[in-house]
């Protein structure tokens, strides 16, 4: 007796079943963001709060993490100064930067998801593009992309490096830096991004190019975020932080497809100090201060009191590492009533900030 007829076939060597990329923007717990839709489909979806992030971690670490920012923010704004001052040399130079970076700690989110934390998906389409050769633009050409994005790489990275840690400069408004670790995994053609301390953000994200068997590749960017310091949520009364983080990466995706489909030049926001996009960001920060300018007061008050809360402690702290180098006691003493004080400055402020804003409203309104 003959054995059965096998009518298995292989399937034809042009059979392609595109991977499902790893986020959807359009998920069903998440919210879609206003975007440009673009040639490239752009699209965002969000969960958690946005635009007024959440301030994630203790006291202690709000605080360690507003202390790097104030330092990195002051260094920042010099370098973007002397950066846009022809015949001016760039301090904090190259190798400052290098050593800044490299006494950082990555500082991930502290919380739940769409709680403490937000999380956005940012997801285009890539035309004519392989997402190995999507994946391998970005790699190769950090400046052009992150530029698009508004943000200019300290040191200058002619390609990322796995481990890499980099300074991303904006101008923002205000300007400031972003100290940055970035993972390769080309085997999945994606990129991860670490913030590190004294970063606006507590965050993670992931790009993933993943082909779409039409000749293109489609690009997923997962992110979770929040403020990494009380300061992050006076900043964002004038200007949106999460705002001013998904017009940056909108630009960067957009460059990316350019790339690929016939606009090779695009620039996006790009670093120059008259860019019209920078230009635009700083004319509607002096909208919203115009239109309310009794919250400007309440965040500059509330701004100067962590200032002065800052640098009471490192008062208290220079002071307390004194007395235990001498071998006085009373170091730790010292530390935790200039700390106590230094909170009290701090909520003063605050209250301060608020009266002077209702007594503004009152009067005026």
């Amino acid at each position: 007796m003959l054995p059965p007829l096998d009518r298995s076939y292989p399937a034809p060597l042009d059979t392609c079943k595109p991977p499902v990329p790893p986020a959807d923007p359009r998920a069903p717990d998440l919210r879609p963001v206003e975007a440009d839709y673009g040639p490239n489909q752009f699209e965002i979806g969000v969960d958690g709060p946005d635009p007024a992030l959440a301030v994630g971690g203790s006291h202690d670490q709000q605080e360690q993490q507003r202390d790097y920012m104030l330092a990195l923010a002051t260094r920042g704004f010099a370098s973007y100064l002397t950066g846009h001052t022809p015949g001016t040399p760039r301090y904090p130079s190259d190798g400052d930067v290098r050593n800044i970076l490299a006494d950082l700690n990555t500082n991930p989110p502290i919380g739940e998801v769409g709680v403490d934390v937000t999380r956005a998906v940012y997801q285009s389409n890539i035309p004519n593009a392989t997402a190995q050769e999507a994946y391998q633009h970005f790699v190769d050409n950090p400046e052009q992309v992150f530029g698009a994005g508004g943000m200019e790489i300290r040191p200058p990275a002619g390609r990322l490096e796995d481990g890499g840690r980099y300074m991303l400069e904006t101008g923002g408004p205000p300007p400031t830096w972003l100290p940055v670790e970035i993972r390769l995994d080309p085997d999945a053609n994606a990129i991860t991004i670490n913030t590190l301390d004294g970063h606006v953000l507590r965050g993670t994200q992931t790009f993933t190019f993943t082909d779409d068997c039409n000749g293109g590749a489609v690009l997923s960017q997962d992110a979770i975020f929040q403020g990494s310091t009380q300061m992050v949520g006076d900043i964002q009364q004038l200007a949106s932080v999460s705002g001013g983080q998904h017009n940056a990466w909108e630009n960067a995706h957009r460059e990316i497809y350019g790339q690929f489909n016939g606009d090779q030049d695009y620039t996006g926001i790009g670093t120059s100090a008259v860019s019209p996009d920078l230009i635009k960001g700083w004319g509607e920060m002096l909208k919203t201060i115009a239109a309310d300018p009794g919250n400007f007061v309440d965040v500059l008050v509330d701004s100067g009191g962590e200032l002065a809360n800052e640098t009471i402690d490192h008062w208290g702290g220079w002071a307390g590492d004194f007395l235990d180098w001498t071998g006085i006691p009373g170091g730790g003493v010292v530390r935790d009533v200039t700390d106590t004080i230094g909170d009290g400055v701090s909520t003063v402020a605050d209250v301060g900030g608020d009266l002077i804003e209702l007594g503004l409203k009152a009067k005026f309104w």
